[in-house]
């Protein structure tokens, strides 16, 4: 592509001499360089790109843009007052703007992000439509499955993966949008048809100043929405997001409705019915008329509230509901969200990406709902090292108050010290009646839950949910948990064990 066409609509100047020089692609990492590349010096939290120009010049870069003057290379060097807008709008560009071709749906919020993605392409692809899937689990473009690196990729990524959806014949995109994306101008020129709100809690304040920020984060994926957005008003900052984007809405012809499991009077109200370790079956109303039931097959009323929100968001988009109660009713679950492990021990065994202090508490309350009065729940868990400190007490009590007891280990302490992170979050513990211990070894956490749990108790293994890898230090080693819990459960060893009754639980704190 052309260097004038590739910089079409960034405001970028380009001198008239090297205006028709053929660009072969664009880079953010100098690592990544191939010969005729442009190199794009993003201004990150921890490092400069500038720093790797040189770099990206030696392994074959014709041009680089970057904020800054850069007098000591020989290529081209164009200049920009923000390298992430740019970079933005160069990648649409190079890529033929592929979101105007796809019907995209946006999901933000703090927890539900991944499940409501999921149950949106279901409904999508139970219509006959071919949807491509952006998200923590995992990329897919219709026909290949790529690793994530992150919820939302860098806009370059994400606007490669766009096209590589098209390349795969798919129609539609369900995407997960986190708030670093939005903040950070990741999605700035990708189009939105629809967008959907789950919920604002406790999260990323080691990114994002303080609540306030983070609430306005979530909420530009709302002005990139173009034909319409689901609201949870359930949720504080969903009703209050829902009363500032009326105007705004109403001024454009945008379709923006409300969902809640609560108020009758919202635009889509569900009701809950066989709420079960099987899941449960939703009753869905649009604005007081039945539209019909919905089998949720992932337990938990959270986990209706999120089909709620797909099926309300697919109804606006004009998918037929019976497609919608095919679709979500097939999906029997999502890496890592509240997903079963089977076992010979008559032990519930649950794991779930839950790392904030409501996700946990969701996960846990929904644990209560399917044990009963009569089943005990215990819990392993931890807080990520090197992120928002503010919620590992709030996390350790809301563990407690919903567990019989609870074992505290890593997570991904990064480079921080595990007793560190460990004695933040039993300040929550002591808050609480619950009696806990505290094993910093993952594999070993997750051994003496096996050891002390008896037949028909839950465990639940929470925070890394479908992750493959725990970040200690500045290296990040394979660890799964459902694969931990699987070959440990082939140990003879816990195959044999005896329970030792209503003390197995007593254990001090300490």
């Amino acid at each position: 592509m052309k260097l004038s066409e590739l910089l079409k609509d960034s405001g970028v100047l380009c001198p008239a001499e090297i205006q028709n020089k053929e660009l072969t692609g664009i880079e953010y990492d100098s690592r990544k360089i191939q010969s005729g590349n442009l190199f794009v010096c993003l201004t990150g939290e921890h490092t400069d790109g500038a720093v790797y120009a040189a770099d990206a010049e030696f392994r074959g870069a014709a041009a680089v843009l970057a904020e800054e003057s850069l007098s000591d290379l020989s290529v081209p060097v164009l200049h920009t007052e923000d390298s992430r807008r740019a970079l933005s709008i160069l990648a649409a560009n190079f890529y033929g703007r592929p979101s105007q071709k796809l019907r995209m749906f946006g999901v933000t919020g703090t927890n539900g992000k991944t499940t409501v993605s999921y149950m949106v392409r279901a409904a999508l692809e139970a219509d006959g439509k071919t949807c491509g899937l952006v998200g923590t689990v995992g990329y897919h473009t219709g026909k290949r499955r790529l690793e994530s690196g992150r919820t939302t990729p860098e806009s370059r990524d994400l606007q490669e993966l766009l096209s590589k959806m098209l390349e795969d014949g798919a129609d539609c995109c369900s995407m997960e949008v986190s708030s670093h994306a939005l903040d950070l101008g990741r999605v700035r020129n990708v189009r939105f048809d629809y967008g959907i709100f789950t919920n604002l809690t406790q999260d990323h304040m080691d990114f994002h100043k303080d609540w306030e920020a983070y609430y306005q984060a979530k909420k530009k994926l709302f002005y990139l929405a173009e034909k319409g957005a689901c609201i949870n008003t359930d949720d504080p900052a969903g009703a209050r997001l829902l009363e500032e984007l009326k105007k705004e809405y109403e001024e454009n012809g945008r379709n923006l409705v409300s969902y809640s499991l609560k108020d009758r009077n919202a635009d889509f109200f569900g009701e809950i019915a066989n709420l079960g370790e099987k899941g449960s079956v939703l009753k869905i109303e649009k604005r007081g008329i039945e539209l019909g039931k919905i089998e949720v097959r992932i337990p938990g009323r959270f986990m209706a509230c999120n089909a709620l929100a797909a099926a309300a968001c697919c109804e606006v988009a004009g998918v037929p509901f019976c497609a919608v109660q095919k679709g979500i009713g097939a999906l029997k679950g999502v890496p890592g969200r509240l997903e079963r492990v089977p076992n010979d021990l008559g032990i519930s065994i649950y794991i779930d990406f839950a790392h904030t202090p409501d996700a946990v508490e969701h996960v846990l309350e929904a644990a209560n709902e399917m044990a009963g009065p009569d089943r005990r729940i215990l819990t392993v868990f931890g807080c990520g090292g090197d992120r928002d400190r503010e919620k590992r007490p709030m996390m350790g009590k809301a563990a407690g108050i919903n567990s019989d007891y609870c074992i505290v280990t890593s997570d991904n302490p990064r480079n921080e010290k595990q007793e560190e992170i460990s004695a933040a979050i039993e300040e929550g513990l002591y808050e609480t009646d619950c009696s806990y211990e505290s094993i910093p070894d993952r594999r070993q956490a997750i051994r003496r839950a096996l050891e002390l749990a008896e037949p028909g108790d839950f465990i639940l293994l929470l925070g890394k949910g479908h992750e493959e890898g725990q970040t200690i230090g500045g290296s990040t080693v394979y660890f799964n948990d459902k694969e931990t819990v699987l070959e440990l459960l082939r140990d003879p060893a816990l195959k044999d064990k005896t329970a030792c009754g209503e003390d197995r639980f007593s254990a001090e704190r300490i």
